[in-house]
């Protein structure tokens, strides 16, 4: 494929990439489609979750299941997006989810569902999405030029938090309007769409590169072996067991501290993905991903502290600004860290380094499970605080330890 010489500015205009790399920009609308659609499911197998068993642990069981596969797909799709037709991995994957969104709405419409129901849906959905997510990251940089990665990535960010606006409100939207079941309808219609518009985009070919194995735990053992990689890995790694959680557990902020129901939780996650979305942004005007170390430190410090202080609000007025201040500074340390690695890695291995960065969204479902435990025992917001304190104390001690990250 050949890309547009001419390097944008240090500082990016937000949409670049999208204005001037049509197949990029085609992806990223079907990126925004199906994440819209997966974000829907997930606060409707949580809100079923909580209302069938009135329990926060069982909250946590549903998400810990949601994330598992994300440590175990996600290092074998790495082999595999490295290996095969990267297109047809992400159209099987789509036509998958939206088979079985259909089905859990038809299991819910017709009274038939049961718990087990629930656990099964969200491991299968995260199975497909540990497999999507890093075939679509690993294609950005063959579809825009090396000086615009940093905003493409950017923009590959904000366009999914965008939907963690979307989604989440009009899922509470259809909960409170029409039920449970048909919120799975209409995040099938969403996945069709990401599926339809990933049929239609022409996506560059790459030569096969055989001279390499590419075993499943490639991509740990690269991170594993550079400094700066395994740094940086560590950094995303430990607020997503730690901290990013909370996300799973919003409706139990929305319907037993705050009082607000499902409507309500669209609220949160809305407010929290708004502010994802400028933090997302930010990082895509940003335009350029060198000396970044020392801000992804304190970036990500200053988020486990908001979010520690929600843990406080017994308020709708106090916990919405401080869950957009959150949403900022989680997409934009997460943004960041992902457009550094990205730069510092090669194309052949890509997709093998990818999937196995995919295994820090993996720790946030699995941190929700221990969390639901604590949460049962001492109450949901204590739980949260703690969980940001021992964070804030792990990061701080990273900072201190690690030179080469306080240098990337």
């Amino acid at each position: 494929m050949t890309h547009l010489s001419v390097a944008p500015p240090a500082r990016a205009p937000f949409w670049s990439s999208l204005a001037r790399f049509p197949t990029f920009r085609r992806l990223w609308l079907a990126a925004l489609a199906g994440s819209a659609g997966q974000w829907m499911q997930q606060i409707a197998l949580g809100w079923l979750a909580l209302t069938m068993t009135d329990s926060p642990s069982f909250v946590g069981i549903v998400a810990f299941t949601g994330g598992v596969p994300f440590l175990i797909v996600a290092p074998l799709g790495g082999s595999l997006i490295d290996r095969f037709d990267r297109q047809k991995l992400m159209l099987v994957c789509q036509a998958l989810a939206t088979v079985l969104a259909l089905v859990v709405a038809a299991d819910v419409i017709s009274g038939r569902v049961t718990l087990w129901h629930l656990v099964l849906a969200a491991f299968l959905t995260g199975s497909l999405q540990a497999l999507l997510n890093p075939t679509q990251q690993s294609l950005v940089p063959s579809l825009v030029d090396r000086p615009a990665l940093t905003n493409a990535i950017g923009l590959m960010s904000a366009g999914q938090n965008l939907t963690r606006v979307a989604g989440p409100s009009l899922a509470g939207v259809i909960i409170g309007a029409f039920g449970v079941g048909p919120t799975f309808l209409v995040q099938a219609a969403a996945v069709a769409v990401a599926f339809v518009m990933v049929r239609s985009i022409a996506l560059p070919r790459r030569l096969a590169d055989a001279s390499s194995p590419r075993g499943v735990l490639d991509g740990i053992r690269l991170i594993a072996a550079r400094p700066d990689l395994r740094g940086l890995f560590l950094l995303a790694a430990l607020p997503a067991v730690l901290v990013f959680p909370y996300v799973g557990f919003l409706n139990v902020f929305a319907r037993d501290v705050l009082g607000i129901g499902a409507e309500g939780l669209g609220m949160l996650m809305a407010a929290s993905g708004s502010g994802a979305v400028v933090g997302s942004l930010m990082v895509a005007g940003r335009g350029r991903a060198e000396g970044m170390g020392r801000w992804l430190l304190g970036g990500t410090l200053a988020y486990c502290g908001v979010i520690m202080a929600m843990t406080f609000s017994r308020t709708l007025w106090l916990t919405l600004p401080l869950l957009f201040l959150a949403g900022f500074l989680g997409a934009s340390f997460m943004s960041s860290n992902n457009s550094v690695i990205q730069h510092r890695i090669a194309d052949e291995v890509r997709g093998r380094v990818m999937g196995a960065y995919l295994l820090t969204w993996g720790l946030m479902p699995l941190g929700a499970l221990p969390l639901g435990l604590v949460a049962e025992r001492i109450g949901t917001p204590l739980a949260v605080f703690g969980g940001g304190v021992l964070c804030t104390a792990l990061v701080a001690w990273l900072g201190a330890t690690n030179s080469t990250l306080r240098e990337v």
